[in-house]
Order: C-alpha cells, then sequence, then structure tokens
C-alpha cells in the first residue's frame, strides 16, 4: 500500500481529522490533503515525525513492510537486560540452519503452550 493510503488508513483508526494530526505536526491542513491525495512527499523530518505520532515504523509508514513494529516496541524490553531488537539481532546472525531450529523450537513452545492453556481451562 503507497504512503497516502496509509497516512489516511493509520489516520482514520486514529479517529483523528487532518487538522488535528496538522496541527500535532506544527503544519497546515493543506499539508496533510496533499499527503493523503499523493500530491506531495513529507521531508524526511516529518516522515519520522508522522510515525512517532501513530507509533508505527518509518519502513511501515512508506509502505516498505506490513508489520506494525516501532522504534519504541524494538527497543522494548523481550526479557531481563535484552530488547527485542537485541533479540532479532542475534537471530539474523544465525546461519540458515540454525534459524530454522529456532523456529522449530518456537512453534514447539507455542503449541506446548497452547496446550497447557487448555488444560487450565478445562479446569475451571
Amino acid at each position: 500500500m503507497p504512503f497516502p493510503e496509509i497516512l489516511k488508513e493509520l489516520r482514520e483508526k486514529k479517529g483523528i481529522t487532518q487538522q488535528q494530526l496538522a496541527s500535532t505536526l506544527h503544519l497546515s491542513k493543506n499539508a496533510i490533503s496533499h499527503y493523503e491525495k499523493g500530491v506531495n512527499m513529507p521531508n524526511l523530518d516529518t516522515v519520522q515525525k508522522i510515525a512517532d505520532v501513530f507509533d508505527v515504523s518509518v519502513d511501515y509508514l512508506l509502505g516498505r513492510t506490513t508489520i506494525r513494529f516501532s522504534f519504541s516496541t524494538l527497543k522494548s524490553t523481550f526479557n531481563k537486560g535484552t530488547t527485542i531488537d537485541d533479540f532479532l539481532q542475534q537471530i539474523l546472525s544465525l546461519d540458515i540452519q540454525h534459524r530454522t531450529d529456532v523456529m522449530k523450537f518456537l512453534e514447539y513452545i507455542r503449541f506446548h503452550n497452547f496446550v497447557n492453556q487448555n488444560r487450565k481451562q478445562n479446569r475451571k
């Protein structure tokens, strides 16, 4: 999906008007309208501010990914002393076979977790 559609969708989902977004970003309503129509593209600084307003990554905002990870999410704690970004970097440093092994192990853990949750619910 292209940037204009993504911006409009994010704005509408958040329930704010073009004027409200413009005020937040210290822009004119016309600037937001032009972004949503694809007439103009914001500069890099404005793209970063828009991403922050909607708590999405710049890549998501520009349509380069469909994953709505924000910078704050990547820097959030995965477990004690490790951020999600650290975890992803470790996964990406593995060769393909070890990545495959990690995925198989995660699938096993998810299944085991699912079984345990069902057991707990059945006991109630």
